[in-house]
């Protein structure tokens, strides 16, 4: 694991009250200790007292680590704020290829792309590249009935997702290359943290269920912010955290 502490590698700290992660980087390397930036999401910043213990999560090419440590000392230079923290001595790994690739289950609604194309509302890539929307539940909410009284969307449900893409089970099949609009809900028991995607349908697998014929399709997100994805990395990191 030390091996992989490295000089720019980035870091996730999970804040337990938020059940959010927070990103940071490695700004200098000791023999039994580490220095980071002050982590940040979404233009939230994290403060680490003195003496307090965190769980991290470390990503990297070959595998997702896991470690809890502990806060050595705090330094302040100028504007910015360094953390220095103990080396851990156990860490979790969980091997990866590409993506990680996390099993969960989710009801989404998805829109061919050209369907989600009506006049009086912006149009779909102007909604899937702004979170601020996403945030207004008002609008969100006008927007998304609106869309479905001039088409109403497809259902479907997630078996896993990554941070570029997911598998989902469908009635219809799209077609290859399809480009969709994926309504998703992240955390469905309180309805929040609703995300409007763009994806294009990548494969698509006949499955017999039961007797009757459904689709696993494979979807990759295309177009995502860098705050999205880091939302939706946080999410799954959690995931990983509660399975280990």
């Amino acid at each position: 694991m030390n091996d992989q502490l490295q000089i720019d590698a980035q870091l996730q700290v999970l804040h337990e009250a938020e059940q959010e992660y927070y990103t940071t980087k490695v700004k200098e390397l000791g023999s039994d200790t580490f220095t980071v930036e002050q982590p940040e999401s979404g233009g939230k910043i994290l403060n680490l007292p003195q003496f307090s213990s965190w769980q991290f999560c470390l990503l990297r090419d070959d595998a997702v680590y896991f470690f809890e440590s502990r806060i050595i000392d705090v330094k302040t230079e100028g504007d910015h704020i360094h953390y220095v923290i103990k080396k851990p001595v156990s860490v979790h790994r969980q091997q990866r290829r590409g993506h990680v690739r996390v099993p969960c289950h989710h009801n989404l609604i998805y829109w061919y792309w050209e369907d989600a194309v009506i006049d009086g509302l912006p149009a779909p890539e102007v909604v899937t590249r702004s979170m601020e929307l996403w945030e207004d539940r008002v609008w969100l909410r006008n927007y998304l009935e609106r869309l479905d009284q001039a088409n109403s969307g497809n259902n479907a449900f997630t078996l896993d997702m990554s941070g570029g893409g997911l598998r989902m089970v469908t009635l219809e099949p799209p077609d290859r290359h399809d480009r969709l609009l994926i309504r998703l809900v992240l955390d469905e028991q309180k309805n929040k943290d609703i995300m409007l995607l763009e994806a294009k349908v990548v494969r698509v697998v006949p499955l017999n269920i039961g007797g009757w014929k459904r689709y696993r399709v494979g979807i990759s997100f295309i177009n995502l912010t860098e705050k999205v994805r880091e939302r939706i990395i946080s999410y799954l990191f959690m995931l990983m955290r509660k399975k280990i």
